[in-house]
């Protein structure tokens, strides 16, 4: 395959333009394996960063951006040959996820039990970076917990949270992002153009909530998010901060919050388990997806991911195969 050519979805100007280009077909080498891509799944929070220039991962234009993908392995490189085979289905973190072929690094590709969960499981980062952040956090069965912001990590974050037990609170701005909240995510769900959550939240729970999650990387939102957290409740840094974070210490001087900082999508057990629910159905990813593409049209909706209309879309999927 090393020969051949394959399509790709790159980002050719920072914050601008996205393009279909041809690239060679990767290779693998120790410890890695490639896979004939059947989905890829878009990050419009993390990916957009790096496609924007917030972040540097993958160096100058043009580069490929994205960094999860389902499909089929079709090369083992040495040292992954114990861990799967030709054919397996599987579902792996990766550089440049949205192309046709993908090469990953085996400690991060995970086995499906199925080729028929390919679409939704391209979607594990999201709730994978949720569930490490609430074990992080020590979230209970009977916990209040507020989530801030309903972008995918956002709103997988309010499902997990659910999930084990948590009375959920979730405000955006998006109603778009909000009505699919409402459906599948949350117990409450605010929108924060009509009402101040902060107000809302402290006049139905006095005393404050127990857990708050800042999922949007916006540091304007930090002060009203510790706010809302009772004294010695647990403060989630979930979001991603492209420069310094500040927030007024008093608060949580005050409140003596405890705070985490997690980072990436956990250990290999948490992503397991997160695959596992997705394929179960428990973990409802479909109902979170507002986008289905196929690689043809990638162009055209990515470059939407530039402008304003980016609130219009929640999840997307760009099937590759």
């Amino acid at each position: 395959m090393s020969n051949q050519m394959m399509n790709a979805l790159a980002v050719t100007i920072l914050g601008k333009k996205a393009e279909l280009i041809s690239l060679p077909i990767p290779v693998a080498d120790a410890n890695s394996i490639v896979i004939k891509t059947a989905y890829s799944s878009v990050s419009i929070g993390t990916e957009m960063w790096i496609a924007e220039g917030k972040r540097n991962d993958y160096g100058s234009v043009p580069f490929v951006n994205g960094y999860q993908a389902t499909g089929k392995v079709v090369a083992i490189g040495p040292g992954a040959e114990s861990k799967v085979k030709l054919g397996d289905p599987v579902a792996v973190f990766c550089s440049g996820a949205h192309s046709e072929y993908v090469k990953a690094p085996i400690d991060l590709v995970h086995k499906l039990s199925s080729a028929d969960s390919m679409q939704t499981c391209s979607m594990f980062v999201q709730p994978s970076v949720a569930a490490n952040a609430w074990n992080l956090a020590n979230l209970q069965t009977g916990d209040i917990a507020y989530v801030v912001g309903q972008g995918l990590v956002g709103q997988c974050a309010s499902m997990i949270a659910k999930l084990r037990g948590a009375y959920v609170i979730a405000s955006d701005i998006s109603e778009d992002r909000l009505i699919r909240s409402r459906a599948n995510c949350a117990d409450w769900v605010i929108n924060s153009t009509e009402e101040n959550a902060l107000n809302a939240i402290l006049q139905q729970f006095p005393e404050g909530v127990d857990v708050v999650a800042e999922s949007t990387g916006f540091t304007t939102l930090l002060d009203d998010a510790m706010s809302a957290c009772r004294r010695k409740g647990t403060f989630v840094f979930l979001g991603w901060y492209p420069d310094r974070a500040s927030f007024h210490f008093q608060t949580p001087h005050e409140k003596q919050l405890s705070a985490v900082f997690p980072c990436f999508i956990g250990d290999r057990p948490v992503r397991e388990s997160v695959i596992r629910w997705i394929e179960e159905g428990k973990l409802n990813m479909r109902a979170l997806i507002s986008h289905e593409l196929h690689w043809s049209e990638a162009e055209h909706v990515y470059n939407q991911l530039f402008t304003p209309e980016r609130n219009s879309y929640n999840g997307i999927t760009i099937k590759w195969d």
